[in-house]
């Protein structure tokens, strides 16, 4: 027995040695393999050059301190060059930088241009398999951003990252309010109460006629609460007369200027923004929060809200980062649109208000305007408490379709056409551009 026991205990032993031995050379092989990822870390990488372009004026020195300089921190081996349009039109300076084979890595893009500046040169670039190949967490990223990026394509690609947007808020002139003794308008108001206002503050003063409410047609059309599209992007027509909804969205914002003394006289996207920002005559704006300093006591609150859409804003106004088709450096360039979406770089952005962050970190969002003083003491809050309304599926005509019913919408403000006859107008012009646009060949 004493002997089977030892032969037992020797067979033990020589297991337990024998398991220790496999162990220490996993950990050693492990060991070696984290050194050799270490030096390769450490490895200095290719210097490279990546090149932005922006389709509107403006000066590298600006983009740097806004973006540029984080990004050369974060990657040190890049050389940051920045194209900007010099002139209103972007499309034709990209030809003839194409012409002279000038390289473009990343462009950062309205959402509402894509078919404008993108696809009419085939820049677009899908980022799906990048996005798996380095793990890029889209969760991250507020929802509606994701969507309104593949909304711009049939199939759902994904051609950019989100960078940045804004949303439409009730701006309003608290020295109006006071003048007159209305209180202030709320976060979480509906359209029918802000109707009311409106009508309280419509007056004469003297010689000064002031407007209970204003906005831009354009902008409350492209960022609309029901998340109507122009034009089907399966054929191309356009929805105004055959989307009954259309008719209720025009007719909500048409009644402010039936309010006697609040016709729109103007005929212009100045002339309308001089009314709160110049003039001073205006109450309410539904806009976009300004980004430079400007000479009227204001404040803001949630837009307007539709009564079964409670808590739904508007549409957000998206800045996109592509990486190019062209692009001879995609994934150094994906890399740095992927930082540009991250905690730290997001959160700077909006410190300085350059737009509201695109991802779902509250810290990020609640540092929105700290460090830009032409903000403080606004109720930013007011930015992110409603959700994003969806998007729509984009078609290649939006702008175009668009572009018809902002025209005729002014006719309308001044009382010169009724909503039905609006509507079918800007449709049937709708279908005759797209026709022309077609016949040529875009």
């Amino acid at each position: 027995m004493k002997r089977r026991i030892s032969m037992w205990l020797v067979l033990l032993m020589a297991v337990v040695s024998l398991l220790a031995g496999c162990t220490g050379g996993q950990e050693n092989k492990a060991g070696q393999a984290a050194e050799v990822a270490a030096k390769v870390e450490e490895k200095p990488k290719e210097p490279v050059t990546i090149t932005f372009y922006l389709p509107y004026a403006g000066d590298t020195a600006t983009f740097m301190e806004q973006y540029g300089n984080a990004i050369v921190k974060k990657f040190p081996h890049v050389t940051l060059k920045v194209l900007n349009s010099p002139d209103t039109n972007p499309a034709g300076h990209l030809a003839s930088l194409l012409s002279a084979q000038e390289p473009i890595d990343i462009f950062l893009n309205g959402d509402t241009n894509h078919y404008r500046y993108i696809t009419p040169f085939n820049f677009q670039y899908d980022l799906t398999e990048m996005i798996k190949k380095t793990g890029y967490d889209q969760s991250r990223l507020e929802p509606s951003t994701l969507e309104a990026v593949r909304a711009l394509s049939p199939k759902g690609e994904i051609y950019a990252l989100p960078l940045r947007m804004n949303v439409m808020s009730l701006l309003y002139n608290k020295d109006i309010f006071d003048k007159f003794g209305v209180p202030y308008p709320t976060d979480g108001m509906t359209w029918d109460e802000a109707y009311e206002l409106a009508k309280r503050l419509t007056r004469k003063e003297g010689e000064t006629q002031y407007r209970g409410f204003i906005t831009q047609s354009y902008s409350i059309a492209w960022q609309n609460q029901l998340s109507l599209g122009f034009a089907d992007p399966k054929t191309d027509k356009p929805l105004f007369y055959s989307d009954e909804r259309w008719a209720q969205l025009v007719k909500n914002i048409n009644r402010f200027y039936e309010i006697p003394g609040n016709a729109l006289v103007e005929g212009s996207f100045t002339g309308i923004n001089n009314l709160f920002y110049k003039t001073k005559v205006a109450a309410m704006y539904a806009a976009s929060i300004p980004g430079t300093p400007q000479d009227v006591n204001w404040d803001l609150v949630t837009l307007p809200e539709f009564g079964h859409l409670r808590g739904v804003g508007s549409q957000a106004s998206l800045t996109l980062a592509y990486v190019l088709s062209i692009s001879k450096h995609k994934e150094q360039a994906f890399d740095i649109i992927a930082y540009m979406t991250s905690d730290e770089f997001q959160t700077e952005m909006a410190q300085k208000a350059l737009g509201l962050p695109v991802i779902t970190t509250q810290s990020a969002k609640d540092a929105f305007g700290k460090d830009n003083p032409n903000l403080k003491g606004k109720n930013l809050k007011a930015l992110a408490k409603n959700k994003p309304a969806a998007p729509f599926q984009q078609s290649p005509y939006q702008a175009i379709t668009n572009n018809q019913l902002e025209k005729l919408w002014y006719q309308l403000g001044k009382g010169q056409l009724d909503i039905n006859t609006t509507l079918r107008m800007a449709d049937e012009n709708a279908v005759k551009e797209i026709e022309k646009l077609k016949a040529s060949g875009q």
